[in-house]
């Protein structure tokens, strides 16, 4: 479903990504971790091109990302994205903020739309919220909002970009959940996240980048073994020591 092959970035002099090449199977759940400004979040805007880079290529579903024939628009409704800070459009009501993409890129009529919407409120677990704006929302419910807004469009893959780092830790289970259930049912995922119970539980492999390389890409069996590499090893265990 996803291929990336060799990929590197820079920031002018700063080489942000070096030479990353992973690949993610259709309904493989991939969660990809490191230290604070290793380059994981840019890996994952790479693949859906909110983030160029130079060298290398990625193709989703047989699409390059790169080639600059490609309608990245058209590529952006079909790869969900779910970002660290909720995003959504603070003057649109909760129903609206799932309609407005469907009306505008896929040409739902408004009917059609507002019973996805309503679908997927009810699948979030928000449903008695819809008519609420975001800001009524809690930080929890307002990512849920985020994930059936991305679901809305129809996926092929889903992105998630540390979808739990700006919640409060009583709101973070809420989110997880409907993320665990979205794996259980076969979404191509690939997460950014440091909730490393989430990925013991359902990643199909870990990835942990470092300065901009992927230095693991292994099964969580043997990430969270014994297999692991020494930086990996540095890494876990300060976030695993309390």
């Amino acid at each position: 479903m996803i291929e990336i092959v060799n990929v590197s970035k820079w920031y002018g002099n700063f080489q942000v990504l070096k030479d990353c090449t992973t690949s993610v199977a259709k309904g493989e759940v991939v969660v990809i971790c490191g230290p604070s400004g290793s380059g994981k979040s840019t890996l994952i805007k790479c693949v859906n091109a909110l983030e160029e880079f130079q060298q290398g290529s990625i193709t989703v579903d047989g699409t390059s990302v790169g080639d600059p024939r490609t309608d990245l628009p058209e590529l952006r409704a079909r790869v969900g994205m779910v970002f660290q800070n909720f995003e959504l459009f603070p003057h649109l009501s909760i129903l609206d903020n799932l309609t407005i993409a469907q009306e505008k890129v896929l040409g739902r009529k408004r009917d059609a739309a507002v019973k996805k919407a309503e679908q997927l409120l009810e699948r979030v677990g928000l449903s008695a919220h819809a008519k609420k704006y975001p800001l009524q929302l809690s930080g929890g419910q307002q990512q849920r909002v985020a994930i059936a807004r991305a679901l809305a469009m129809d996926p092929i893959a889903m992105l998630f970009d540390e979808p739990t780092s700006a919640l409060d830790p009583e709101m973070v289970s809420e989110v997880l959940d409907v993320m665990v259930t979205l794996a259980r049912e076969g979404m191509t995922m690939m997460c950014v996240t440091h909730e490393m119970g989430f990925a013991r539980q359902v990643a199909s492999r870990v990835i942990f980048i470092d300065r901009g390389e992927i230095v693991d890409d292994r099964p969580p069996e043997q990430f969270f073994g014994n297999e692991r590499s020494p930086r990996a090893e540095q890494f876990l265990s300060k976030i695993l020591h309390h």
